[in-house]
């Protein structure tokens, strides 16, 4: 006869519990109290030009960390995005500084950004190697590429059009950084939440076994999820140099970081199975403002590592706890 498995003690199912609602609360309820802290410590934070620097600003983050929710909901996870950015904004300024129009250097990037997810994706599902090992390689090949194609000196981008269009315009009085997001978005929400595809990722994530078993194309979908990957990162990186107003190696060095910790933030677990694009939103809205917020008060760039660290490792921790430490 087959022992039943042993039900949780009382005391364990309500710690499990309350460690759920933690995680769950952790994006919205952070967001809330360093809104409030940076509003009264800070009396530039509420400046209606800052608070449009943050929403365009944050643009760039949002849509790495779209990208990312989907990559860590298979249990992978992609440590080139900073550096991928840096390069296609590299790459993007040189097509026109090349004499090539800005809107075919943008169709250009997006295809190369396209590429080099799904590079990143054959290399880990066909040659089956741990994402980890594959996108650290490809960081490393594509911070060198940067610094040899600029020779560690940035590249002015002088189409006016592309830097209004891509940070200076509004569309119904918004700018248009924040419609680009707000597609991304939808898209991103449709994908997973609407398409046969996307629920084949969930159930890929929590056990890639079953889903193997159960008919899911495993290797095909992987692939996917870091072409879309790299399609997001290319976008970003068009904003990233029409912010910049250049194409610059090394530009946006805590990139990788802040995407990750968005969506860990958000309640994803980084085994993979759990991840939510709404609530990756507004993880990342968290560290953009604690981002913006320490920049206004001056804070050490190494304090900022450490403040982001600490949450990585409480939205972890909660994560663990309400898993039962599974």
């Amino acid at each position: 006869m087959t022992a039943l498995p042993p039900t949780a003690s009382p005391a364990v199912a309500r710690t499990r519990r309350a460690a759920a609602l933690l995680r769950d609360l952790l994006p919205y309820a952070g967001l809330v109290l360093v809104v409030m802290y940076f509003a009264f410590a800070s009396e530039f934070f509420l400046n209606t030009r800052n608070l449009e620097r943050l929403i365009t600003d944050s643009a760039t983050l949002m849509l790495v960390a779209f990208g990312m929710t989907m990559v860590i909901l298979l249990g992978e996870i992609d440590l080139s995005v900073g550096a991928v950015v840096a390069l296609l904004s590299v790459i993007l300024a040189q097509l026109m500084a090349a004499g090539v129009g800005w809107p075919l250097a943008v169709v250009l990037v997006v295809l190369i950004g396209m590429g080099i997810g799904g590079l990143n994706g054959v290399i880990t599902v066909i040659g089956d190697i741990p994402s980890f090992i594959t996108t650290l390689g490809m960081m490393a090949i594509a911070t060198g590429l940067a610094y040899v194609f600029t020779g560690a000196v940035s590249v002015a981008i002088m189409e006016d059009r592309f830097l209004d269009l891509f940070y200076d315009d509004r569309l119904l009085g918004l700018p248009v950084p924040l419609w680009i997001v707000v597609a991304a978005f939808l898209a991103c929400v449709i994908y997973l939440n609407r398409t046969v595809a996307g629920y084949e990722l969930f159930a890929l994530g929590a056990n890639p076994a079953a889903a193997a078993l159960s008919g899911v194309p495993v290797k095909r979908r992987k692939i996917t999820v870091f072409v879309i990957m790299g399609a997001l990162v290319a976008i970003a990186a068009c904003l990233s140099a029409a912010r910049l107003g250049s194409g610059a190696p090394g530009s946006v060095p805590a990139l990788t970081l802040d995407a990750i910790a968005a969506v860990i933030i958000g309640g994803a677990s980084l085994f993979g199975g759990r991840a939510f694009v709404g609530r990756t939103l507004m993880g990342a809205a968290l560290i953009a403002v604690l981002n913006n917020g320490m920049v206004l008060m001056n804070v050490n760039i190494d304090a900022q590592y450490i403040i982001k660290g600490l949450m990585i490792l409480l939205a972890v921790v909660l994560e663990r706890l309400a898993a039962g430490g599974r």
